[in-house]
């Protein structure tokens, strides 16, 4: 039986090499196409659209081109995608898709199409960013983008940038897929429909669909709970002392189940902050520098503790907070996964705030 189990494919592959009978390689592989006869799509939106779907590309990346947008409506991604091929006399690409934009009426329907889409295609990648449009659709973001630019080039340097800002962070349709497989809950950046697709926190999903949004507070917050802080300026004035401006230039927290009675009852994120002073009075003694951190470390806290309030709101792990804490006290990892339901513990924060270099407050 050895034999002939290996004989066979050899001699398909034989008969198709040879283009004999009615089989050839053309028949299972994609179609070849010149590069000039092809529309490379940088960005996909993706709409609700009545009980269908409207699906929006982007193209135009060939060096000398102007952005140019189509848009396809049917019952399905797929079948949008490909009403969209009839409208031009070019082959449009998905291979070179780097983000894809969900709108919001959308996002609240459910996520689940267009991420399996993405799974699925054969063109498309995992790796692709994923945003959320907040008060807007998907055309409409990507329209306004391309009247000064394109919705690639403004959301390739918005991804560049990340380690510049303290509120946003890329997510890929793979993270997003791993986390709502893994705990039926995620979160994924919010943009506003403007012709900059302003930041705008984050969208949290659970169950497949946006359950809501954070503030300003929490977006930060929730980049402090994932060490995610690579440089933040907080502003602080402690109680009876000069004012100065902290550059925060990191954040390493972890999750601790709090047990009573062996009943688990919460969660606390103990988050340990670093920063610079970056202004600030020259000639200040030890207590102001000591004031400096505990008014960061007030500040830091209120935004973690907003993050947290949310994940509790909604009763959505979408910051893997149990997994976390399972991690770091394997021999609970029943009693925090098995079932836990966020909305009946108590989740608070701890931080410590460190001064690292104070420059010439030293003196």
């Amino acid at each position: 039986m050895r034999g002939p189990a290996l004989f066979l494919p050899a001699a398909l592959l034989l008969l198709l090499l040879s283009g004999c009978g009615s089989l050839s390689l053309t028949g299972l592989l994609p179609y070849a196409r010149e590069i000039e006869d092809m529309e490379l799509v940088r960005t996909l939106g993706v709409d609700g659209d009545g009980t269908g779907v409207a699906v929006t590309a982007s193209g135009g990346a060939r060096e000398g081109e102007e952005t140019s947008l189509t848009t396809g409506r049917a019952e399905t991604v797929s079948a949008a995608v490909l009403a969209m091929q009839s409208q031009g006399s070019s082959y449009l690409y998905f291979g070179h898709v780097g983000q894809l934009l969900l709108g919001e009426e959308l996002a609240r329907r459910g996520v689940e199409e267009p991420l399996d889409y993405v799974l699925r295609d054969v063109e498309m990648r995992l790796e692709t960013a994923l945003y959320l449009v907040r008060d807007g659709t998907a055309g409409q973001a990507m329209g306004a983008a391309a009247e000064d630019g394109s919705a690639a080039d403004r959301l390739e340097a918005l991804a560049e940038g990340v380690g510049l800002t303290a509120d946003t962070m890329t997510r890929s349709v793979k993270e997003v897929l791993a986390d709502l497989e893994d705990r039926g809950a995620s979160f994924a950046p919010a943009l506003l429909p403007d012709g900059t697709l302003t930041a705008a926190g984050y969208g949290i999903l659970k169950d497949g669909a946006l359950a809501g949004w954070t503030g300003e507070e929490a977006a930060l917050g929730v980049n402090l709970i994932l060490s995610r802080v690579d440089a933040d300026v907080v502003e602080v004035t402690p109680p009876g002392q000069p004012s100065a401006a902290l550059r925060v230039v990191g954040a390493r927290s972890l999750v601790r189940p709090v047990f009573e009675g062996g009943t688990l009852t919460g969660l606390r994120v103990e988050c340990r902050v670093e920063a610079n002073l970056a202004e600030g009075p020259p000639g200040q003694e030890a207590a102001w520098r000591q004031a400096l951190c505990d008014a960061l470390a007030r500040v830091e806290q209120t935004r973690i503790q907003a993050a947290l309030d949310l994940a509790r709101t909604l009763n959505a792990d979408y910051l893997g907070l149990c997994r976390s804490a399972a991690l770091l006290t394997p021999w609970h990892k029943a009693a925090l996964l098995d079932g836990t339901q966020l909305e009946e513990l108590t989740l608070t924060a701890q931080v410590e705030a460190v001064l690292q270099r104070s420059y010439h407050a030293d003196g």
